[in-house]
């Protein structure tokens, strides 16, 4: 095996597939690489069993050849590297050197022969969409998944393709929950006849498929097919697949408020600096932050003993209840209003201990859920 490529390339193909190995695992040899070198260039691949990925680098290949080198040694080197041209010729030993300008490494590898080979989704079901626009649902929604492994269905986001519920006009949805707040994003898009189903993808082969439609930002179409236990998505060079979480996720249509009782509509970029603001004192104090509107105005109040306090005033629009007060962790306010787009946003709240709702528009494709905190005053 003999190729070159420019080092700005490999760094991107290698740095994308190392996300995917496992190091720790009794299985060594899913810690490596798989570069295969043909007449169609440089395939890299990486397969944790959980998540594979297999992507396209641009090079020149002298002689083809196929080799297994170890991940965490390759991105170290690779990382290090000058902004030069990087060449990898394959010994009869078994060793690979990787030379640049007058400088090389020599890498031991291991033959690819006992490298796991990606799957591909059996009977699957295939549609695609604007990646761009897939990339910006991840985006509004990932955040909102749990974190805990013990709550392992949550780890995952919920994806739903087909005819929504009454009055949603979407046809593909992406919903994700920690049990403390909702995300879920809709869209409609062109399917095909009987493409529907629900199926519950890992954040981290979500967020991995994200990092590489952010990178790339160009124009084009994703394609996905799932089943009922893998999940591929393909977009240009790149092919991922997943196992899905199996389990059930919980019926999110059961906790959307059917009303609220005051709505305030206000500038998202002030929400997101009062907020920001207000954590400063609230993080002596569980981040707690009370909403409260009076006086035609929406109040951020936080208290910490010892630190102090903070009344945080913004212009705002309110309708129905002109008086309202409730609290909730102001890091989960935060979170949201920095993957929200539109300039304003419309806070709804209903009773004192009742979930608020935070909308990009009336008729907005986007709702984020959060629930509040007892506290004293709001009682």
């Amino acid at each position: 095996m003999e190729l070159v490529c420019e080092k700005k390339d490999l760094q991107g193909g290698v740095a994308a597939v190392e996300k995917i190995v496992t190091t720790r695992s009794t299985l060594p040899i899913i810690g490596y690489i798989l570069f295969e070198a043909s007449k169609t260039g440089l395939k890299l691949s990486a397969n944790n069993l959980e998540m594979g990925i297999e992507l396209e680098v641009k090079s020149k290949v002298g002689k083809d050849g196929s080799v297994l080198i170890p991940a965490k040694t390759l991105g170290g080197i690779v990382s290090k590297l000058p902004d030069t041209d990087v060449n990898f010729k394959l010994s009869e030993k078994g060793t690979v050197r990787i030379t640049y300008d007058q400088s090389y490494f020599n890498v031991h590898t291991l033959p690819p022969d006992e490298f796991p080979v990606l799957p591909k989704v059996k009977g699957g079901k295939s549609f695609t969409v604007d990646a761009k626009l897939f990339a910006n649902m991840i985006r509004q929604t990932i955040f909102a998944a749990s974190a805990s492994e013990e709550k392992y269905v949550l780890t995952g986001v919920l994806m739903e393709v087909g005819k929504g519920a009454s009055g949603d006009d979407s046809n593909i949805r992406l919903i994700a929950t920690d049990g403390y707040r909702l995300a879920k994003r809709g869209e409609k898009i062109k399917l095909g006849d009987g493409v529907k189903g629900s199926v519950i993808v890992p954040a981290k082969a979500l967020q991995e498929i994200y990092r590489i439609l952010d990178s790339d930002r160009g124009d084009g179409d994703l394609t996905i097919v799932f089943s009922s236990e893998q999940i591929s998505f393909k977009y240009e060079g790149v092919y991922l697949i997943s196992r899905l979480i199996q389990g059930q996720f919980p019926d999110y249509k059961q906790v959307l408020p059917k009303k609220s009782t005051t709505s305030i509509t206000v500038k998202r970029s002030e929400l997101l600096r009062a907020s920001e603001r207000a954590a400063v004192i609230a993080a002596g104090s569980a981040n707690i932050v009370r909403f409260e509107t009076k006086n035609g105005k929406l109040h951020l109040f936080a208290s910490t003993p010892d630190v102090g306090t903070v009344d945080e005033v913004l212009e705002a629009k309110i309708n129905g209840e002109s008086k309202a007060q409730i609290a909730f962790n102001v890091r989960l306010i935060t979170d949201v209003l920095k993957v929200v787009e539109a300039d304003e946003v419309i806070f709804e709240l209903s009773e004192s201990l009742g979930p608020g709702i935070i909308k990009q528009s009336k008729k907005s494709d986007y709702l984020y859920i959060v629930m509040p905190i007892r506290t004293q005053e709001a009682v």
